[in-house]
């Protein structure tokens, strides 16, 4: 499987706020985020939160008009700087997951011995 036979989609909420910051309203500091992957019948996530900034008072967008995709496009460029792993690593886990549950590494088996009666055979009187 390749990460191109997976749908990824991101979700951004909440999102953390400093009410002012610099003479700016509604500064978004930090990003609880959500990814879904899906291939066929299978799927995985992974939440987390990533911390955004420094605030740019020359670009600031206001809080109102923000975007999913600029806030996809913060969360994905300070998850790839040193200290934060990277989104590549991200979709590997999420690839990785979906591949397990379709060619399970691991299965658990009750043991050839036991005896699970069947409903029917629960339903009788005492």
């Amino acid at each position: 499987m390749t990460q191109e036979q997976i749908t990824y989609d991101w979700n951004f909420n909440p999102l953390d706020c400093y009410p002012t910051q610099s003479g700016c309203t509604n500064v978004v500091f930090n990003v609880h985020w959500q990814l879904h992957a899906t291939t066929g019948s299978y799927y995985a996530s992974s939440i987390g939160t990533q911390m955004v900034g420094p605030l740019d008072t020359g670009s600031f967008v206001s809080y109102e008009l923000l975007t999913k995709e600029q806030v996809q496009g913060w969360v994905i460029d300070a998850m790839n700087t040193p200290n934060s792993g990277s989104v590549d690593n991200l979709y590997t886990s999420l690839m990785n997951q979906i591949e397990n549950k379709i060619n399970p590494p691991v299965v658990t088996m009750s043991s050839p011995w036991s005896y699970v009666p069947t409903p029917q055979e629960n339903s009788g009187s005492l």
